[in-house]
């Protein structure tokens, strides 16, 4: 299987000057913090293109909509018992319960996973949202796409993400998803021994943040630690 080029993707994005010193691709880390809702920007979509999931939307809405000519009549009697079995105050208590139950079932499952997932990939992230670890991953979920490509030069570290997603086989559609300048990244430190997949990193900031990145092969990974330590 042919190696993937990195490098002449991650060239066009240089400033004049700019020295690369290593491109790999960037694979996402398994169990990454999702983005909170307030955070995140609205989905980009192509202007008067609303897609098939928006038509698809529309018609459900149009569905659901009374017609004009509906009329309002007397309540049948199989609706007067429906509303009086959900007005006796012990049928409202079972149901109380039994949400109750089904909620605190998801709890422990959730809480089973997570207990899961941090055995399995390790402890992904340490910082707020506001701190330079939580602001980066905020850009890069933010930015859309594929992320395909990472870039390390002698300025800074940027990520490529690739906007020509979907069914359809497109021509790259690349853009600068996030970059940080290299006086505000303390370490790249590797993590190929304690979790999976083998070519984790962990991008780790000045003020003490930091987030776990990867790429699909260690030795990917040890060029980028590597071309960092030899600034």
């Amino acid at each position: 299987m042919p190696k993937i080029d990195h490098v002449t993707p991650s060239r066009q994005f240089l400033q004049p000057g700019e020295a690369l010193w290593e491109a790999r691709d960037y694979h996402e880390y398994p169990d990454l913090p999702l983005v909170p809702a307030h955070l995140r920007a609205p989905r980009k979509r192509p202007p008067g293109a609303k897609g098939l999931l928006g038509k698809l939307s529309d018609i459900l809405d149009k569905a659901s909509q009374p017609s004009g000519g509906a009329t309002t009549g007397r309540p049948s009697d199989s609706r007067l018992l429906n509303n009086r079995l959900v007005d006796n105050r012990m049928t409202r208590a079972a149901g109380n319960a039994a949400e109750n139950l089904n909620e605190a079932q998801e709890n422990i499952e959730d809480a089973l996973d997570d207990a899961a997932n941090r055995a399995l990939f390790g402890k992904t992230m340490e910082g707020s949202w506001s701190s330079m670890a939580g602001r980066f991953l905020v850009q890069v979920t933010n930015a859309g796409g594929s992320p395909r490509h990472q870039a390390l030069t002698d300025r800074r570290l940027f990520v490529l993400t690739d906007q020509a997603t979907g069914w359809r086989e497109r021509e790259p559609e690349l853009e600068v998803a996030v970059q940080i300048q290299l006086s505000n990244i303390a370490e790249l430190r590797p993590r190929p021994r304690m979790t999976f997949p083998r070519g984790r990193f962990d991008l780790v900031f000045v003020d003490g943040s930091w987030l776990a990145l990867c790429c699909s092969f260690q030795e990917d990974m040890q060029a980028m630690v590597t071309a960092f330590h030899r600034r």
